[in-house]
């Protein structure tokens, strides 16, 4: 097989493209939750709209707690394990309540830590 120089060419490009690609995903499952509000809702029947729970904050290590109306229920701190994509809330109101798997979606505009099976926290920019 003889290869030409555009078709050498044509491979190195997909080769970078592959490349970047996959060091961009593995980039986005090592992130972490970015610091911000994240809004809580519970997803029960499929025909209802979600229920607002409220919503937290994160900065450094620290949450803060509200209650739907912004009336702030408390304080904690919590860690993020990236090799397991896990959110723990050490102390506070969430910890010992709440879980925390954290993912990305929509190329790393929104994070979403799922509290429950049908509780998600999201953080969304635009």
């Amino acid at each position: 097989m003889i290869l030409t120089t555009r078709s050498l060419a044509c491979a190195a490009c997909l080769f970078l493209l592959l490349t970047l690609a996959g060091s961009s995903a593995r980039a986005e499952e090592k992130a972490s939750p970015r610091s911000g509000k994240y809004k809580i809702f519970s997803y029960g029947a499929t025909n209802k709209a979600p229920l607002f729970l409220g919503s937290f904050e994160l900065e450094n290590g620290k949450y803060k707690a509200y209650l739907p109306g912004d009336k702030l229920t408390g304080e904690g701190e919590y860690t993020f394990d990236a090799a397991t994509q896990t959110v723990t809330w050490k102390t506070g109101p969430y910890a010992g309540v709440w879980d925390g798997a954290f993912t990305i979606d929509r190329e790393g505009k929104t994070h979403k830590i799922r509290l429950k099976r049908t509780t998600i926290a999201t953080n969304t920019i635009e």
